[in-house]
């Protein structure tokens, strides 16, 4: 049986079999295309046909994978869409470039993720904006002036609103009661933890980047808060940098404006405090992938925009967003530059299919493992 075995494993490139396996998983899928596919070249009486056809007819496997590729790939970074919506392939072909690019970083594994609230929200947490306006309605605040905040991008003068309402006690309860609870696993955080196994970075509060890594008997999280995170590492397990704190200590956590403003600076930005000069650490020194971040006018992007200004023609690592695309040819053509011009390369997914954000994930996940067969 060994001699079986190693004969799979080490002749014609057989031990290279798992590394395209979403094309294997979709051949033995027995989804209508997949049986269709495997009639055609003889393989439907067969336990695991990817497996047969694999060992069997290499040339035509190989063949039947790139036609595979190219049409996954289409649909992966929405060429049909992006064609319907802006009218020509123009940005899909300027999802295609970029999604490149963030692959040949990955190779490298000089990628840093850069985890937002979008993450949290398919894991069955609430969004920040909604949120807040659970907090609001605790603090007996009227919905028109809560939404007077919001859509003006006020939320941390809502914060301090809600405080000064009800007091801090009872906003870090609320928080607890939002965050703590065990969240769900779904396919997005799953891919996350397929691609970064050393350093992440988060500005949620919850755990479920730890529940997504801590599945053997030891402990394999190293949890740093941000006001902290220039500490060493543990370099034998993944670090996850809670930018903002820890929903298990949220009286630590950076919540109102002026706990911002303590950790940020004001009035001007203090790029020598703990988390300004971390994130001016990873901008300058790691490729960052922004994954389900709002990117606006937020903290972070002061920071990343003083750090450019402040360091001139310096070139950086390039950054990456999977990024939502405005509904208007004009707004993608703005938001593409406001983007660019704080050195972050978004790839683009139509408008409200947030399942597009784990799709790229995995096609760089497959992309990655395809790439280390060449």
């Amino acid at each position: 049986m060994s001699k079986v075995l190693e004969s799979w494993c080490n002749s014609d490139n057989h031990d290279l079999f798992e590394n395209f396996r979403d094309f294997n998983d979709w051949i033995d899928s027995r989804e209508s295309d997949a049986a269709q596919f495997c009639n055609r070249f003889g393989l439907d009486n067969l336990a695991h046909p990817s497996k047969g056809f694999y060992a069997g007819d290499k040339e035509a496997y190989d063949q039947a994978f790139q036609q595979f590729h190219i049409e996954r790939m289409h649909d992966v970074l929405s060429k049909e869409a992006i064609v319907e919506s802006f009218g020509d392939d123009h940005w899909f072909r300027r999802n295609k470039t970029r999604f490149d690019q963030m692959v040949a970083r990955l190779m490298e594994e000089s990628v840093v993720p850069f985890i937002g609230a979008g993450v949290s929200v398919a894991g069955g947490f609430p969004t920040w904006k909604n949120h807040l306006r659970e907090q609001g309605k605790t603090a007996g605040i009227e919905s028109a002036v809560i939404e007077s905040f919001l859509e003006n991008g006020a939320f941390e003068e809502l914060i301090e609103q809600i405080e000064n309402t009800c007091g801090k006690d009872v906003f870090a309860q609320e928080i607890r009661d939002a965050f703590s609870k065990t969240g769900n696993l779904e396919d997005i955080t799953l891919r996350i933890s397929e691609l970064f196994s050393d350093t992440l970075i988060t500005t949620n509060y919850d755990r479920l980047l730890e529940q997504s890594f801590d599945v053997g008997p030891d402990d394999e999280v190293q949890v740093v808060n941000g006001l902290n995170a220039m500490e060493s590492p543990d370099a034998n397990k993944v670090t996850v940098i809670k930018l903002h704190g820890d929903i298990r200590d949220p009286h630590r956590c950076i919540l109102g404006k002026n706990q911002y403003d303590e950790a940020y600076g004001a009035p001007e930005l203090d790029l020598s405090r703990p988390i300004p000069k971390l994130l001016r650490y990873y901008y300058r020194t790691s490729s960052l992938l922004f994954i389900g971040c709002s990117l606006n006018n937020d903290r972070t992007i002061q920071v990343f925009q003083a750090v450019k200004e402040s360091i001139g023609d310096v070139i950086l690592p390039q950054h990456f967003s999977i990024e939502q695309a405005p509904l208007t040819l004009e707004d993608l053509r703005k938001r593409n530059t406001e983007l660019l011009n704080i050195g972050i390369t978004p790839i683009w997914f139509p408008a409200g299919e947030f399942d597009k954000v784990e799709a790229v994930l995995r096609h760089a996940r497959n992309e990655v493992n395809y790439r280390k067969t060449k």
